[in-house]
């Protein structure tokens, strides 16, 4: 059969243009056809998949012959496989983890092109479970000469830190020695981890600084790298205040001599965000940027615009100085160049200037078109309500802008435009008489109902009828604004703008009416406007007027009683109905004008645009628990309980209500509810027992009470019931006169306009308050951004915290191995025990103590009960001493197989507080390692030191003070360095103490406060002499020997312990726990036993212990009387 290769495969799919997806189809049946052949079809099958995967087609299916491709041993083959790997396989292929082993294998072939494949391969396809497995092995090719090799294994670290964060401890030191590698391209490499690891969390990678300062000021053409460390400086700078005094030299000799313009700009941006307190330096990247922003080259002009954005937000009046440079940007062709610059507009907006940004800015929107056209409309409401209108001399210049604005078409910022109108009109009083008037001028514009799309240019039309209806007093004629309110095309307008309208052509029909009685508005008394009083005087509203407004509104109203938005129909109706109430009372002679404008006359505040999210819960309210528990609600039926809706099952009770509604020509959802409640309760029987008549009767009431409600749609209504259109018997339902508060105005941090030329200057008072609820936080919590790498993984671990041994990278075995280690421990176990098991237990004489050193039997046992330190009984003198037949060893062997192994050995290990002041708490934990082991005095101290203050402290370190001949540091981890105010972490020593008897360890504490004088403290512990003593097994006679030699135990010391009723048998066990000091022999009555012990350094220790009445008393010999003494103070602390 004739088989395609991938050239035939390309080749067919550029003739198969009209059928490419029924060739590709086609094509692959015939490679599912081919995986089944040998490794050479598989090849040739997998490279052809891999470039169907390139076009979009699914090969997940073949993932187990790509494995198959990566495993063969010839190179071609391999490295398809592995392509096909790295462009085909995620996280959710479940082949993935057959491939570990192979990738495992290439890392340590022979031939260096297939590790290249191999970590290739896993860092586009390294999954958490990858991660864990390899992660040891790309730490053993860390050690590798290779260059090569070495390169592509630190890279791949930083995809294995992503996946598996837990590897990142104990694999940093190995990244960290990369450091100082004499190959460049390998501390390149081993920098770019790092500064992708410290965008995470900069703070662990601080004391890395001084190595990558080295690097820094010693590196010279390798601009790649020097670009990934000034970057991570710029990330260290913010933690570390004395790091940007050092780097200030040599970024200023980089920013001088370098011809890399990317270097050069993350030179700026690291200035900019550590060391924007050096004005010189600041001076010098401005300059820097002018050059850029002055280039032909587009890109370095973008990214000059970029950093003096940046440099803006911290020295606005720097950059304020290139204003020309920036407003030149404007007229650039690239629109990402003028984007830019509308960005750094703000940091040049003075009270002088503003006036000509914007009509410069205006200039530009004649020309301007799309998104650049809504980004000059936003940033000229920007730069005028900067600082709740800090710029703003003349309100009634920004009042012309914003309705000049409003003339534009096709803009998405309609609202905007609508919420700076407002704002301004609420807060500025003295403006609200003019606004009111350019208003009634926008009401009129058809050009604003060109386009009624809700959310477009129309939305001012809103701001507009709300500001003419709220401040209706200063309309002065009403006839022009009712006209401009109720002309035709106003229906097309979306329902909220419509809904508005209404309302408001009722307030200016109010006022008008007020004016004309003669009747006192108090809100014209707030504002001091002398050409509205002017106006006000030639334009009085009389009687006349004020009943043609009323014809006006009665003849133009009935297109919107019967609209299609329920909210407009019902302020429609509302209004019809008021009137119709005027004017039945104007011919009995009453006057309702006071009662008219009463209900407009509260005095509406900017309410906060936070208000809502800090309304605080009232106590007691659950709003999970349900109001109405839907378990106990009763299933209503549909066409059983119709009568739901009646008052009740009597006759007379139902005539009545049918002639309340007829009265009212309308249902009082109140009775209804009440007479509902009462139906379900005390006439619950009479709801089953009526006569089909009277329950259709009723049911046909309902029928005509709905077809009469304006608020029910729909329903099963008859053609006869449905009928009455008469307008004038729609009902109209009362509405209450609280309409809820409005949130009017923008926030009130958004910025205001600038000067204009008016003849008369006027004082403008800004109303800079906004009404926020009771009980409202002060705090701002919910505004707060959250990190990005807040949650993540990796960037909680803490790199300055010692290593503990929990932080293991995972190590892979075969089971078989795990099996046969296993079975070699249980064995060795059952040995040991079989050794240390009695020989029988009448045999034993436990009045004498002795070490297995005395008993002349099997030497083996001697070794093994020595070793652990255990206390075996011996046998007496008078038994046989052959051996025991072999059934009874092999019972007793089988016995201790069952047996249970020993506890482990304990570590000891003591916590004191060495430190608890103003500034300080330290905790150390005192550890001794190891403690059975004779030779080992070696101590590891871990201080937990905590900033109690509220400020930074810097250059915090401890040092140990001792003399080389008491005590010698191993290791330790360092000089902290800076800890944050209420900040904590953990410094660790390890010592080796060269004389036991100096209990006393001495540290220096140093620290600088970021505000106050640099703080010293001496630091004392004091280490249990438990810690040096080796518990000991001594036979009585070699004890006798000791004691008889002179200069062995030549000082002797006593102390006694007095009225704690204490019993021989607890002394032994508290010496024998708490000092390691054992038993030597025990005499019969129980009252004296001899004990023995011996410290590291192989000071003989011998102790009479005699008890008495309850008492205690001590007889200590030692070497030295400082021994004696330590000894006394270590029993008088024992625990009885």
């Amino acid at each position: 059969m004739f088989e395609r290769t991938l050239v035939d495969l390309i080749r067919g799919i550029r003739n198969h243009k009209k059928n490419e997806t029924k060739f590709i189809n086609q094509c692959i049946n015939e490679i599912k056809e081919e995986l089944k052949g040998d490794m050479q079809k598989k090849t040739v099958a997998v490279q052809k998949l891999t470039y169907i995967q390139m076009l979009g087609f699914d090969i997940s299916w073949a993932s187990f012959k790509i494995v198959e491709v990566m495993s063969c041993n010839k190179f071609s083959s391999k490295r398809i496989g592995y392509l096909a790997a790295s462009q085909s396989f995620n996280e959710g292929t479940d082949v993935i983890v057959l491939a570990t082993h192979q990738i495992r294998k290439d890392f340590l072939s022979s031939n260096q092109n297939e590790a290249y494949l191999a970590l290739n391969c896993l860092s586009n396809i390294c999954t958490p479970d990858l991660a864990r497995e390899l992660a040891n092995d790309i730490l053993t090719l860390l050690s590798t000469q290779k260059t090569h090799i070495l390169k592509r294994a630190i890279t791949v670290l930083y995809k294995i830190f992503l996946r598996y964060p837990e590897s990142l401890r104990p694999a940093f030191p190995k990244l960290r020695e990369k450091l100082d590698d004499p190959e460049p391209s390998v501390v390149s490499c081993s920098v770019n981890v790092i500064c992708e690891l410290a965008r995470r969390n900069p703070k662990n990678y601080l004391p890395l600084a001084p190595v990558l300062f080295r690097i820094l000021t010693n590196t010279t053409n390798n601009y790649w790298m020097l670009i990934k460390i000034v970057k991570l400086f710029a990330a260290l700078t913010p933690h570390e205040p004395r790091l940007g005094k050092k780097l200030i030299d040599p970024l200023t000799n980089i920013i001088n001599s370098s011809p890399s313009v990317s270097l050069l700009y993350e030179c700026i941006q690291t200035c900019i965000t550590g060391m924007s307190d050096h004005i010189p330096l600041m001076k010098l990247c401005i300059s820097k940027l002018r050059t850029l922003i002055e280039h032909n080259d587009q890109n370095l002009k973008y990214l000059g615009l970029l950093a003096l954005n940046n440099i803006m937000k911290i020295h606005p009046k720097a950059v304020s100085e290139h204003r020309d440079l920036v407003l030149n940007c404007l007229e650039d062709d690239d629109i990402s160049i003028r984007l830019r610059a509308l960005d750094l507009l703000p940091g040049m907006t003075s009270k002088k200037n503003i006036g000509d940004i914007v009509f410069k800015l205006l200039d530009h929107l004649d020309n301007a078109e799309g998104q650049y056209k809504d980004q000059i409309i936003e940033k000229i409401i920007e730069l005028c309500s900067m600082g709740t209108y800090q710029f703003i001399t003349d309100f009634e210049w920004y009042v012309n802008i914003l309705v000049k604005l409003s003339q534009i078409q096709e803009s998405i910022h309609g609202k905007l435009i609508a919420s700076q109108l407002l704002d301004v009109v609420i807060r500025v009083k003295i403006v609200r008489a003019y606004s009111t008037r350019q208003m009634i001028e926008l009401l009129k514009n058809p050009k604003l109902m060109s386009n009624p799309t809700e959310g477009g240019m129309c939305e001012v039309l809103y701001a507009a009828a709300w500001i003419v209806g709220e401040f209706s007093g200063y309309v002065n004629r009403p006839i022009e604004a009712l006209e401009a309110f109720l002309q035709p095309r106003v229906c097309v307008l979306p329902s909220h703008i419509q809904s508005v309208y209404m309302l408001n052509s009722l307030k200016v029909f109010s006022h008008a009416c007020a004016k004309a009685n003669g009747d006192e508005i108090p809100s014209l008394h707030d504002d001091d406007d002398e050409e509205a009083e002017e106006e006000e005087e030639q334009n009085e509203i009389t009687h006349e007027i004020v009943q043609e407004c009323l014809e006006i509104i009665k003849s133009r109203l009935t297109i919107f009683t019967h609209s299609i938005y329920l909210n407009v129909q019902e302020r429609a109706c509302l209004i019809n109905e008021l009137l119709s109430f005027y004017s039945v009372t104007q011919e009995q002679g009453n006057n309702i004008s006071k009662e008219l404008i009463s209900l407009f006359t509260e005095q509406l505040n900017p309410v906060g645009p936070k208000a809502q999210k800090k309304v605080p819960i009232p106590e007691g309210l659950d709003l999970d628990e349900w109001i109405n528990d839907p378990k106990h609600q009763e299933p209503i039926e549909e066409d059983e309980d119709d009568d739901i809706f009646n008052t009740s099952a009597s006759g007379h009770h139902g005539a009545h209500k049918k002639h309340h509604h007829h009265h009212r020509g309308g249902y009082d959802d109140e009775d209804d509810e009440d007479e509902t409640n009462s139906s379900h309760s005390g006439h619950s029987s009479n709801n089953f027992n009526r006569h089909p008549i009277d329950i259709q009767r009723q049911k046909e009431e309902r029928l005509r009470r709905q077809a009469n409600n304006p608020y029910m749609l729909g329903g099963k209504v008859s053609k006869k019931l449905s009928s009455n259109n008469d307008p004038e018997n729609i009902p109209v339902v009362q509405l209450t006169g609280d309409l809820g508060h409005l949130h009017v105005g923008a926030s009130s941090n958004r910025p205001m306009p600038s000067k204009g030329g008016k003849k008369t200057k006027k004082h403008y008072t800004i109303d800079t308050t906004t009404e926020m609820p009771e009980g409202a936080k002060e705090s701002d919590d919910e505004d707060e951004k959250d990190n990005k790498y807040k949650n993540d993984a990796l960037s909680n671990i803490n790199l300055s915290e010692p290593l503990t041994a929990s932080d293991v990278l995972h190590t892979s075995r075969h089971r078989t191995d795990i099996i046969k280690e296993k079975e070699r421990e249980m064995a060795m176990l059952a040995k040991k025990n079989a050794k240390l098991s009695p020989k029988s237990p009448s045999t034993a004489n436990y009045s004498e103590v002795t070490s297995p050193e005395v008993a002349p039997a099997k030497k083996a046992s001697k070794k093994a009960a020595s070793a652990t330190g255990s206390i075996v009984p011996q046998p007496t003198a008078k038994k046989s001493s052959k051996k025991p037949p072999a059934t009874t060893t092999s019972n007793k062997s089988t016995q201790a197989v069952a047996q249970p192994p020993p506890p482990p050995a304990i570590v000891k290990k003591v916590t004191k507080t060495i430190l608890d002041d103003d500034n300080f708490k330290i905790t150390c934990e005192i550890l001794k390692v190891s403690p059975n082991e004779a030779d080992n005095n070696q101590v590891k101290l871990t201080m937990k030191v905590q900033n109690k203050t509220d400020e930074d402290m810097s250059d915090v370190s401890i040092s140990l003070k001792n003399s080389p001949e008491q005590c010698v540091s191993i290791k330790n981890s360092g000089e902290i360095g800076v800890l944050e105010a209420e900040a904590s972490t953990t410094h660790t020593e390890l010592l080796n103490v060269v004389n036991v008897l100096n209990q006393e360890l001495q540290f220096t504490l140093l620290a600088s406060p970021s505000s106050s004088p640099s703080i010293t403290n001496q630091l004392s512990i004091t280490l249990p002499f438990s810690f040096f003593i080796v518990a000991t097994k001594l036979p009585k006679d070699k004890f006798a020997e000791i004691l008889q030699k002179s200069g062995q135990v030549s000082a002797m010391d006593s102390t006694k312990i007095i009225g704690q009723s204490l019993t021989m048998p607890l002394v032994i066990e508290k010496l024998s726990q708490q000092l390691s000091i054992e038993v030597v022999q025990a005499h019969p009555n129980g009252q004296t036993a001899s004990f023995y012990a011996k410290t590291t350094q192989n000071h003989h220790i011998a102790m009479l212990v005699k008890e008495k009445d309850g008492n205690i008393s001590f007889d200590i010999k030692s070497p030295q009387s400082l021994l004696n003494q330590i000894l006394v103070k270590e029993i008088a602390q024992i625990t009885f």
